[in-house]
C-alpha cells in the first residue's frame, strides 16, 4: 500500500502496522513477571467473547460472566442452529491449553477449572462441531505454503486467501428455505473465523514476528470470491487487520503493566501474598469470579477464598457484591487516575491607602492637565 500523495510525510499503513509490531515485540519482552499472567487472561477473555458473538450468540459483558460462573445462560432464545456456548468455549479453552506460550496455557488450564456454565443441551455431538472448527482451522494453516518472512503481512495475507477458499472459513451464502409455504431468505448467522483468530499467533509466531503465541480474536477478514495472497486488495485488508490487532495487544498489555504494578505494590509484605497476587492476576484479567470458581481455579478451600478475598479487598484491589443467585461475586476495582490537585487559592489583593492616596492624585493631575489643555485650544 502506497501512502497518500496528497500527505508526503503520512506514513503508510505497513509503516504504522510495523512499528505497533515493534512496540508489541519490545513490550513482550521487557514485560514483568506480575503482567504477563495478567495479559494471558485478558487474551482468553477477549478470545472467549469475540468467538461467540461470531456465532451469532447476543449477551451483555457482565452477563456473559455470570453464565461463565454457572449462575445463568448466556442468552435468551438463541436460535438452535448456533454452536452452543459452552461446547465453543470449552473448545476454546482446551486449544489454549496446549499453546506453546507458557502463561497463556497455565491461563487456560486454570480457566477450565473455573468454567462452571451450565451444560448445553443438544443432541452431543456439539463438543465435536466445535472440535472440528479448531481442526479444520490447524489443517488450514499447516497447508499455507509461503517463505519464512520476519513481517507478518504476507503471512496474514495468505491465511485470509485460504480462509476465503475453505468450504469450512468462506463467506456463506443467503440461502432459500420454505416457511409454510412460502420461500424465505435465510442469511447465515456466525461463521467460524474464530478456530482461525485463536491460532492465528502460533501461525505467526516466531517466523513471522510476533513474539509469542498469543491469539488475535478478530483478525481474520475473509475477502469476497477467491483470492490469493498477492491480491493487492487482501494484502491491504491484512496489514488493516493487523494494525487493529497489534493496537489491541498493545492496549492490553500497557493496562496488565500498569494492573501488575498495582497488585504488586498493594500485597507488598502482606500475608498470603503468593495465592493473592495470582487470584488478583485473574480478577484484572479474565474478571469477577465466585468463591467456587477460586477454589477450583487456585486449589484453595472455602475458607481459603475468604482470607484471599479479604486480603485483596484490604489492599483496596477488589469488590465483593451479591449476585441474584445470593452467590458471593468477586470483581477486581479498575485503576483510576488521580484527580489533578486543585490550583491554589490566589490571595485576595487589598491595595493600601497610601497607594490608593497616589492613584486618587494621580488621576487629578491627569483631570487638571486635560482642562488646562481644553481651555487653551478654546483660547486659540
Amino acid at each position: 500500500m502506497q501512502p497518500d500523495p496528497s500527505h508526503p510525510l503520512e506514513p503508510a499503513p505497513i509503516t504504522l502496522c510495523a512499528l505497533l509490531l515493534g512496540r508489541t515485540q519490545i513490550g513482550i519482552s521487557r514485560a514483568s513477571d506480575a503482567a504477563l499472567p495478567v495479559l494471558a487472561a485478558r487474551s482468553i477473555r477477549e478470545s472467549l467473547l469475540t468467538a461467540l458473538r461470531q456465532e451469532g450468540h447476543e449477551f451483555t459483558e457482565s452477563r456473559f460472566f455470570t453464565w461463565f460462573a454457572g449462575l445463568d445462560t448466556l442468552s435468551e432464545g438463541s436460535p438452535a442452529s448456533l454452536r452452543p456456548p459452552k461446547a465453543l468455549c470449552q473448545a476454546i479453552l482446551t486449544e489454549f491449553r496446549h499453546n506453546p506460550w507458557p502463561p497463556l496455557a497455565l491461563a487456560a488450564e486454570a480457566l477450565l477449572r473455573a468454567f462452571l456454565a451450565p451444560s448445553d443441551v443438544h443432541l452431543g455431538t456439539e463438543h465435536e462441531d466445535a472440535h472440528t472448527a479448531v481442526q479444520a482451522a490447524h489443517a488450514l494453516i499447516a497447508a499455507i505454503d509461503g517463505p519464512e518472512d520476519a513481517l507478518p503481512f504476507h503471512a496474514a495475507a495468505r491465511l485470509f486467501a485460504a480462509a476465503a477458499r475453505s468450504p469450512h472459513f468462506a463467506r456463506q451464502m443467503p440461502s432459500l428455505a420454505l416457511v409454510r409455504g412460502m420461500a424465505m431468505e435465510q442469511r447465515p448467522t456466525g461463521h467460524a473465523g474464530w478456530a482461525l483468530d485463536i491460532l492465528a499467533g502460533r501461525y505467526l509466531s516466531p517466523r513471522h514476528g510476533l513474539p509469542a503465541a498469543l491469539p488475535l480474536p478478530g483478525l481474520v477478514v475473509l475477502p469476497a470470491g477467491l483470492p490469493d495472497g498477492d491480491d493487492p486488495d487482501v494484502a491491504q485488508e491484512a496489514i488493516a487487520a493487523l494494525h487493529g490487532a497489534f493496537s489491541r495487544i498493545d492496549r492490553w498489555l500497557t493496562e496488565a503493566e500498569r494492573d501488575g504494578a498495582r497488585i504488586s505494590a498493594g500485597l507488598h509484605d502482606r500475608r498470603s501474598s503468593g495465592r493473592a497476587r495470582e487470584l488478583a492476576g485473574y480478577l484484572a484479567g479474565f474478571g469477577p469470579l465466585r468463591g467456587a470458581q477460586i477454589e477450583a481455579l487456585i486449589g484453595v478451600s472455602r475458607p481459603g477464598v475468604r482470607v484471599l478475598t479479604t486480603t485483596l479487598s484490604e489492599a483496596g484491589l477488589i469488590e465483593t457484591h451479591v449476585s441474584r443467585n445470593a452467590a458471593r461475586v468477586h470483581a477486581y476495582l479498575p485503576w483510576e487516575p488521580e484527580a489533578p490537585a486543585p490550583p491554589p487559592a490566589q490571595e485576595k489583593f487589598t491595595p493600601s491607602r497610601e497607594a490608593i492616596d497616589d492613584y486618587e492624585a494621580s488621576m487629578r493631575a491627569i483631570e487638571d492637565l486635560l482642562k488646562r489643555t481644553a481651555a487653551r485650544d478654546d483660547g486659540d
